[in-house]
């Protein structure tokens, strides 16, 4: 049963993802907003995690009590995206808009919090859960499309405020977590000062980061290139299908391959992945490229995950979970994209092969921690003193 309620909760999650990424941009538009003012809003909610993912993780830990604070983000997230429908200033779709995307980027930690208790005492397969938000998010970013032609970007504010109350109710629905996992003080800095820990965000970061000019300007480069609408959907779709994939039998690949192996098949798929984007945008080499998303981002995730359920104790859960998304999803790749732009400027599809570099560079973080963990077979990470 865990396991359906989970991959309910992923579903609605990333069918909010899949509105926003294609669609948020087109609503913005929509009031009145220039491209300067959307790309600021779009940085700002990317940065937002650095600051809103540790500070609720560290209270889901603190509470030990995940499923009233989900619900109540939830609640206030489409709280906030109910008064955005109202708002044409600027700064004042500025100010709500950071908060409510920040608190909507904090459910999928806290998500994968659970999600990774439950492996560990539940058996429950993590891909298999996760990959309905991929199948979510395919269906909603396609589906949305006809909706916005007929209707034009207003309902997109309103699909989102529908779909985070799904989410709120999906929330009710979860076990809690027990008293006992109540967390001590101190397993933030405990986290922050784990050299095991800091290169594991290092790997992870870095990785991601190597999807910046995909994310950014992926779109951008194949229209230049001459493809047309339909083939660059299909492009998107079968990454997002290569991943699926992934999900659906990550749990028997798991059983023959290392989390940081993983990882470092991930690191490998970027650097051969990048470069080609580089050097060539025929479809026929896209749709080869496409494929190694299972790579870049589903086994980099994949491993990510399994990872940290092996290593942190689960009263640290949330505050681990919460640091991964702020630093690795936050900070890092928020960086590698604000880089982008005058990069792509400069280079055009040359800063793929920048991409390629985060890629080795993340493979050289993963060789680096399998080398530490060897030597040192590091414990659980845990709160000195407690849970000893």
């Amino acid at each position: 049963m865990i396991a359906v309620q989970l991959s309910a909760l992923y579903a609605g999650i990333f069918a909010v993802v899949g509105v926003m990424l294609p669609y948020w941009p087109v609503w913005l538009a929509s009031r009145g907003l220039t491209p300067d003012q959307i790309g600021v809003i779009a940085g700002a909610a990317i940065w937002s995690k650095v600051i809103i993912n540790p500070a609720v993780g560290h209270l889901a830990d603190g509470l030990g009590r995940v499923r009233p604070l989900m619900f109540w983000i939830a609640t206030l997230a489409l709280t906030l995206y109910t008064v955005l429908s109202q708002l044409t200033s600027f700064w004042a779709i500025l100010a709500v808009a950071v908060l409510a995307t920040g608190l909507h980027g904090s459910l999928n930690p806290l998500t994968e919090a659970v999600t990774i208790r439950a492996v560990r005492n539940q058996g429950v397969d993590y891909g298999r859960a996760r990959l309905w938000g991929s199948l979510a998010f395919i269906a909603v970013s396609m589906g949305l499309g006809p909706l916005l032609d007929r209707w034009g970007a207003a309902p997109v504010v309103w699909v989102i405020v529908g779909l985070l109350a799904c989410v709120a109710l999906t929330t009710l629905g979860l076990p809690d977590s027990p008293p006992e996992t109540k967390a001590e003080p101190g397993g933030m800095r405990r986290l922050l000062t784990e050299r095991g820990f800091l290169l594991f965000l290092g790997a992870g970061g870095l990785i991601q980061a190597g999807h910046a000019t995909y994310y950014a300007f992926g779109s951008i480069r194949w229209l230049d290139a001459g493809l047309d609408g339909r083939t660059i959907g299909l492009l998107w779709a079968e990454g997002v299908v290569a991943e699926v994939f992934l999900f659906l039998y990550g749990k028997k690949v798991l059983a023959r391959v290392p989390p940081l192996a993983l990882m470092g098949l991930g690191a490998l798929s970027g650097m051969i992945r990048w470069p080609l984007m580089a050097l060539t945008a025929d479809p026929w080499v896209m749709a080869l490229t496409q494929i190694l998303h299972a790579g870049t981002f589903g086994a980099a995730h994949l491993g990510a995950m399994y990872h940290l359920a092996k290593t942190i104790q689960p009263d640290l859960s949330g505050r681990a979970q919460a640091l991964y998304s702020a630093i690795c999803m936050g900070a890092i790749v928020g960086a590698a994209i604000t880089l982008t732009g005058p990069l792509y400027a400069r280079l055009g599809a040359g800063s793929y092969v920048i991409d390629g570099v985060w890629s080795a560079l993340g493979g050289a973080f993963v060789v680096i921690l399998v080398l530490v963990t060897r030597r040192e077979r590091p414990p659980v990470i845990r709160v000195p003193g407690h849970g000893t």
